[in-house]
């Protein structure tokens, strides 16, 4: 038997296993929907064409085979310009490139299949942008005002406050607002370091306004706890010296947006996408950006920045010599 061939594996002992079965399987371990329905449609579309029905009907294509036809299919999803033979779909043929890759990484994990057939193929290039939704200036003060109103009314409330403050002026991430402790505050200096995903960390100023309502929590609500960002009552444990959860923040943005926003799908992160729009908008160097939200290359930021470009272009600068 040929090397290329799968053999003495679970795909050739169980010749009856149905290859719409193990589809199914796979995309069981998927979360999204949407996931779900454009990998089911491309993997369906792909082995209709091979018209395989078994599993052990694709055991037994030799592998160089399974490659060329694999990659002959995602080429034949491209749509390209006649007269530059530019691809129009890049991000459409990717997606199925994908699909085909992950769906093959799934066989070589459960099945024992060789390899992945398209494990080295180049996706084409396209512009990376945030589908995250962000809030206007005018929103985001909005969403301000609306828990500025409540932060009197009890520890909770304030607590609450200060975390919107907190993801609106501190572009934070929720793990880095969950995890922030009164150790981590530097009253003195007025500054606060953050530990960021990955295990780095960025000092952080804290303005004065800023650094006035944190002291005045602190001491109105005095805690045993080390966490800023705490529990104010726990009727499981009755522990409250721990952080809150990131799901406890996610939901308290999306019940907050509902009142402001009803609109839009806001979450935590559309606060440090509405930081960096509002940031470039108000001419901020891209630098003291980054220095704010911890990244490491500028090039990030476009990612998150929907502004259109032609309004916001250095040509419109350049223009005025003429």
């Amino acid at each position: 038997m040929s090397q290329n061939l799968i053999s003495k594996n679970e795909l050739i002992s169980n010749p009856e296993i149905i290859l719409l079965d193990v589809i199914e399987d796979f995309l069981a371990t998927k979360n999204s929907a949407q996931t779900v329905r454009s990998y089911r449609n491309d993997l369906l579309t792909f082995f209709d064409r091979l018209e395989l029905t078994f599993l052990n009907d694709l055991a037994l294509i030799q592998f160089p085979v399974v490659v060329e036809k694999t990659i002959a299919f995602i080429r034949s999803q491209e749509k390209r310009d006649p007269f530059t033979g530019k691809v129009k779909n890049p991000s459409t043929v990717n997606r199925k490139a994908y699909a085909l890759s992950s769906f093959f990484n799934y066989l070589v994990q459960v099945y024992n299949y060789p390899k992945n057939p398209i494990k080295q193929f180049t996706p084409h290039q396209t512009e990376r942008k945030s589908n995250t939704t962000s809030l206007t200036r005018a929103e985001a003060i909005d969403v301000l005002k609306y828990m500025q109103g409540k932060h009197r009314q009890s520890e909770r409330d304030f607590r609450n406050h200060l975390i919107i403050i907190f993801l609106n002026i501190f572009a934070l991430r929720r793990n880095e607002l969950a995890g922030l402790t009164w150790d981590d505050v530097n009253f003195q200096e007025c500054s606060v370091n953050v530990y960021q995903k990955g295990g780095s960390t960025k000092l952080l100023p804290i303005p004065p306004n800023i650094m006035y309502y944190l002291e005045t929590f602190k001491n109105t609500y005095p805690s045993n706890s080390a966490y800023i960002f705490r529990p104010t009552r726990n009727n499981t444990t009755q522990e409250l010296n721990k952080p809150l959860t990131t799901s406890y923040i996610y939901q308290l943005i999306e019940k907050v947006a509902k009142e402001i926003v009803p609109d839009k799908k806001i979450t935590p992160h559309s606060f440090r996408k509405t930081f960096i729009e509002l940031s470039i908008a108000n001419k901020e160097d891209f630098v003291a950006i980054c220095n704010a939200t911890g990244h490491t290359n500028i090039n990030m930021l476009g990612y998150y920045c929907a502004s259109d470009k032609l309004k916001h272009n250095a040509i419109h600068g350049m223009a005025r010599i003429v």
